[in-house]
């Protein structure tokens, strides 16, 4: 089906509005490695996944290039099917949903394969699911069987496989800091010959190029008896340290802080100062409970950072403005805004464990 004006412009708005929205969100952004994306190659992101939905509209935001993602096929209720299609997301059926759906990922791979014809980009999260781990768990076939086949068909482009890696230094609070790495890319070409003449073997040797190229833009790569240890230095503390310093410091634990004691001071003054904000916050609140995988939670915030907060602030600005003036208007919206901040800052202080 084709795009209308209408999707065309909602995905360009959602698109920069978040390329936007992620400086806002984290309290610091580091971006590792964007040179690495080719201009005029198609281009397949092989992504981890410790997010829900968040993580695709932070690598579609950043994308230089339109950006499709591949997503689970039980998002796509009917009442969604305009915005999803305008996000373009296309729907990926696995053997869970029944094996009577498998026939319709026929057409999911010919979108995909339209979209990479037109040099355009595809998002995987190549893990096949998502959690709250910074290690990366073992990898599906599926990106590997995705960018392959593509190839298979389109001999004649070269396609290149970036893995990227997602690193949150608090996967359920805002205004921490944020690395994203995109990787050295990877020519699926060179795997064409071994996948023509053996598809299962071809399939298993691109997984462990892409498996290891996506370790590489991890702070833990992998998991091991020393995991918990490890993670522990991903903290607030450790922000100002780069990628590539910390990632040493992981392994090694030089010159890295350890998470203070938690301050419930701190943290319930901080909760104090949702009053400033109890509209969307209450909401917030109203949603989670509503919610048993913790791994929704930061999305649902993004969500409500893109749309529930600012109409909440123009309601502020509207009711201050009728009530007192414009300029008095002005100044409550601002403070808002502060006291939002201060909040998550007081928070975020707190160190208390989520």
């Amino acid at each position: 089906m084709r795009e209308s004006y209408g999707q065309k412009l909602f995905y360009q708005i959602i698109k920069y509005y978040c390329r936007f929205l992620v400086h806002f969100f984290f309290r610091k952004v580091e971006i590792i490695g964007k040179e690495n994306i080719p201009e005029n190659l198609p281009v397949i992101y092989s992504s981890n996944h410790q997010n829900a939905f968040m993580d695709a509209l932070i690598i579609g935001g950043l994308s230089p290039k339109i950006t499709y993602s591949v997503t689970r096929s039980d998002v796509f209720k009917k009442q969604f099917q305009w915005f999803l299609d305008a996000l373009k997301m296309i729907p990926i059926y696995r053997i869970r949903d029944g094996f009577s759906q498998l026939a319709k990922n026929e057409e999911t791979f010919r979108k995909i394969n339209s979209s990479l014809l037109r040099g355009h980009a595809l998002t995987i999260f190549s893990e096949g699911n998502h959690g709250n781990d910074f290690f990366l768990r073992n990898l599906s076939k599926g990106s590997s069987r995705m960018a392959l086949e593509a190839q298979e068909k389109m001999d004649y482009l070269d396609i290149k496989v970036i893995p990227v890696g997602l690193n949150y230094f608090h996967h359920q609070r805002p205004f921490h800091k944020i690395s994203i790495v995109f990787g050295q890319p990877i020519s699926v070409k060179k795997f064409l010959p071994i996948y023509i003449a053996q598809k299962a073997n071809g399939i298993n040797q691109m997984r462990k190029i892409i498996d290891q190229g996506m370790r590489n833009c991890l702070l833990i790569p992998t998991d091991g008896p020393n995991y918990q240890l490890q993670r522990n230095f991903i903290n607030r503390n450790n922000e100002s340290q780069s990628f590539e310093r910390l990632k040493r410091g992981i392994v090694s634990g030089d010159g890295l802080k350890p998470l203070c004691k938690p301050n419930n001071f701190l943290y319930m003054l901080g909760k104090c100062l949702g009053i400033f904000n109890f509209g969307p916050l209450l909401l917030l609140q109203f949603i989670l409970f509503g919610i048993k995988d913790i791994v929704f939670y930061c999305s649902v915030k993004w969500a409500l950072a893109m749309f529930a907060f600012p109409l909440w602030f123009l309601l502020v600005f509207g009711v201050s403005s009728l009530l007192v003036n414009i300029q008095w208007g002005f100044i409550i919206v601002l403070m808002s805004i502060f006291m939002l901040y201060l909040r998550q800052y007081l928070i975020k202080r707190s160190n208390i464990p989520h």
